[in-house]
């Protein structure tokens, strides 16, 4: 009886090694959890040699608020509609930026600034904030203060593995531009700027950095967009690639400027925000593309928030002619902004994800935080997120809102 048992468990096992290769590819392109695609692998020797050269697409996550008292941090999986919590006393207290390369960058009350890996739990030292020029006005803030304003953005530039790997932040009230490569912790390097001769007197202010085909790129709040140069050397400098956009109305100089490789073209997007109540026009020459009011989610402003996203305006870039164009579709992409590193992806590489659609964050502390949702280009207006969700609490933040993230073990 034993025996027949065994042979029955023997056969079994033969059969579950014995699925084609093919076969086994093709359930795990259906298999959507990063858990149970891992676990595949490790059935038997057979499914993980057929399994070996199959990339695990990990998901785009939310990481949310943190919550008060607590090392949990939330993940939002939109993949699988779930949500997430991991010990991260690491982070606590500390505002955070994310990025699509598996890497947070954050800095804490102590004003020291380090990538941190939420799944590995590495850390990489980064240059101390006391090291950025123009801390004049700040020498004599609560490093409460400096933690939550002095710096704007902290961006990661690429994989750590590749020789383009930077981070770049946007600091100060006057968001200049400067550079450290990870695993440096000596000084932030400032980017020089030289304005143009109508521009002499103006302070050049920046609002997102991208790397696009092996250079790099920032776009200041009007919509100028500069070239980084000499980035490794001591001394490096941006210089201006393409003027503004012709059809933005001066109004669009207001709003945040977003970069982001959209398919192999670069383009820059103006992210319109209106304050609660208001339904004016958005600004001469350049008006609302949608007649109707846009839906507003009166619940998140229960909090004190006083802004929410209305549409955005997005422009293509020429490479051979420098001018824009501007887009109304972003085809089968979704593109994922706000306190973060700008990016795009193909929407059917993501379970869960909307193409055409635009997921949303909110980057401006003072409103608190809550202006999340997902922007359908179609139809110009802001889908909610959470539309079960009751309790907003933490998707505010007094220093360190939400944030997009893709999970990346290395």
């Amino acid at each position: 009886m034993s025996r027949k048992e065994g042979s029955t468990e023997g056969e079994s096992s033969s059969n579950w090694a014995n699925i084609v290769g093919d076969v086994l590819r093709c359930i795990a392109d259906k298999t959507h959890s990063v858990q149970d695609r891992t676990r595949m692998g490790t059935v038997c020797r057979s499914w993980q040699a057929s399994l070996k050269d199959k990339q695990i697409i990990f998901p785009i996550c939310l990481m949310l608020a943190e919550k008060e008292d607590s090392d949990k941090r939330c993940f939002y999986n939109i993949s699988e509609e779930i949500f997430i919590e991991l010990e991260l006393p690491e982070i606590r207290g500390r505002r955070c930026w994310g990025s699509p390369f598996g890497w947070l960058i954050t800095c804490g009350l102590d004003l020291e600034i380090q990538l941190f890996n939420p799944l590995s739990r590495a850390n990489l030292a980064l240059p101390p904030l006391n090291t950025f020029t123009h801390r004049k006005h700040w020498q004599n803030r609560t490093s409460e203060d400096v933690r939550n304003y002095f710096i704007n953005k902290l961006l990661l530039s690429s994989n750590l593995a590749s020789p383009d790997c930077f981070v770049f932040a946007i600091y100060s009230e006057y968001n200049f531009l400067a550079i450290a490569k990870p695993g440096d912790n000596k000084a932030w390097t400032p980017i020089n700027v030289a304005p143009t001769p109508i521009e002499a007197t103006h302070i050049i202010r920046f609002d997102d950095v991208i790397c696009f085909n092996g250079s790099f790129f920032a776009v200041r709040d009007s919509g100028q967009l500069f070239l980084c140069q000499d980035i490794d050397a001591s001394h490096p400098n941006a210089v201006e690639f393409a003027s503004v956009p012709p059809t933005w109305s001066p109004r669009d100089a207001g709003w945040t400027k977003y970069l982001v490789d959209m398919g192999g073209n670069l383009c820059v997007l103006s992210r319109i925000i209106q304050p609660y109540g208001y339904t004016s026009d958005i600004g001469e020459g350049f008006t609302s593309d949608s007649e109707e009011e846009i839906e507003i989610f009166t619940s998140d402003n229960e909090g004190g928030d006083n802004f929410f996203t209305k549409e955005f305006h997005i422009f293509k870039l020429n490479m051979q002619t420098r001018n824009w164009e501007r887009i109304l579709s972003l085809g089968d992409r979704s593109l994922f902004l706000g306190n973060c590193y700008t990016f795009s992806v193909i929407a059917a590489d993501y379970h869960g994800c909307m193409s055409n659609c635009i997921y949303v964050t909110n980057d401006y502390l003072h409103s608190g935080g809550s202006d999340i949702g997902i922007y359908n280009c179609e139809k110009k207006e802001m889908l909610d997120l959470f539309p079960k969700l009751d309790n907003r609490q933490y998707l505010r933040s007094s220093f360190s809102p939400p944030l997009w993230f893709i999970h990346c073990p290395h």
